[in-house]
């Protein structure tokens, strides 16, 4: 009788342990803080450094459930209630975790009504734009002429506004590819002939290595953006944001694997380099420099990032563009309302006058004998 109480009291004390458990992930409130702090945030660091940015969140849940902290049946209707609870703009803001793979078979039950939002909201915002991505027949009628500009890296070189002249505009691309946008964005750019750069992530590179082929054979610029987005300087804000200060070996380790799995793709990669959220250090700059290195910030951010419309978010980019009247703007290719604005995008800074320029080293060969690329017969 004491052997069966004391099972009975057992029993449920990890049941009500496991309730506990279970009662603190609060997830309709951590979706909702999501939208809070991507509205706040003055940045895209700090917007990725929250505790409530999706990325971050799936990973919590994710180990909530291995760690036996949930079951996966709870989390799930935990997951699905939060994200149905939100606005279909709202919602954006977490479609490339409902689409990632690891993720499934915690949003398996409300996916498709989520994925069903998603796209209901796309087509509605479609129809603010005189021209969009769906509509296969389109044709933009104007071109923009060729204006390639070669740049000096043998001595490093630094560009923030790229040097161009006003009412020229260089079109920059980071954290791709994506196999649900890049390729709707070349094809965008290819209507008006307009080319650009594609800062790559060498993990996004290594899982669509066909899409990086496709960016070179339609003649971008390609660049690298570090191999995992890494904070890469050794200040506090990247200490804070990767949980630890990285040495300088593995910080030069995320420029040279990222230049070397495009180099490995293609056979070449320019010499030109993108640090993450901007955050460099005075030694990393002179690794990039005595590497013969370009390093490319930007003057125009189009903040695509952000939960906003497609009129907004055209709005916010065009607004760059007058403001700054020539430089290097920087969007995202893995951002769907990216995609979606693009055509309109080209269609009015071409009315207003603005030329797209193709920033290329200086030295072509400087493609195919990059320093930071280990040859086949190297160590």
């Amino acid at each position: 009788m004491k052997n069966a109480l004391l099972k009975f009291g057992v029993s449920v004390l990890a049941a009500s342990t496991l309730a506990a458990c279970q009662n603190n992930f609060e997830v309709s409130q951590n979706v909702k803080q999501a939208v809070l702090d991507n509205h706040s945030a003055t940045n895209l660091l700090e917007w990725e450094s929250s505790p409530s940015n999706p990325e971050i969140l799936f990973e919590k849940w994710n180990a909530a459930v291995k760690n036996g902290e949930i079951s996966e049946q709870d989390m799930s209707a935990k997951i699905c209630a939060g994200l149905s609870s939100l606005s279909a703009l709202e919602l954006t803001l977490f479609e490339n975790e409902i689409k990632k793979s690891e993720n499934q078979y915690l949003v398996a039950p409300c996916k498709q009504a989520l994925q069903k939002k998603l796209d209901d909201h796309y087509v509605s915002e479609r129809a603010g734009l005189t021209v969009n991505v769906a509509q296969k027949d389109w044709s933009a009628g104007f071109r923009f002429p060729d204006n390639i500009q070669k740049r000096d890296t043998s001595m490093g070189y630094f560009a923030w506004s790229g040097d161009v002249a006003p009412k020229e505009i260089v079109l920059t691309f980071d954290d791709g590819p994506s196999n649900e946008h890049t390729e709707s964005i070349l094809k965008s750019l290819k209507e008006v002939n307009a080319k650009a750069i594609f800062f790559n992530q060498g993990k996004n590179a290594l899982v669509n290595p066909q899409i990086v082929k496709k960016i070179a054979a339609e003649g971008h610029s390609i660049g690298s953006h570090s191999m995992s987005h890494a904070c890469l300087a050794s200040n506090a804000i990247c200490q804070s944001k990767n949980g630890h200060m990285l040495t300088f070996e593995e910080a030069t380790n995320e420029i040279r694997g990222a230049h070397q799995v495009i180099h490995g793709i293609l056979g070449w990669v320019d010499p030109f380099f993108r640090f993450p959220y901007g955050e460099a250090s005075p030694q990393l700059k002179d690794f990039l420099k005595t590497s013969q290195v370009g390093e490319f910030a930007w003057n125009m951010d189009s903040e695509d990032w952000r939960a906003t419309s497609n009129e907004q978010l055209l709005n916010k980019a065009l607004s760059e563009v007058a403001r700054a009247g020539r430089g290097i703007i920087l969007f995202h290719d893995i951002q769907r309302r990216t995609a979606e604005i693009m055509p309109q995008f080209l269609k009015e800074v071409y009315s207003r006058g603005y030329n797209i320029v193709l920033l290329q080293p200086a030295d072509l060969q400087s493609r195919y004998n990059s320093k930071l690329v280990r040859k086949p017969n190297q160590p």
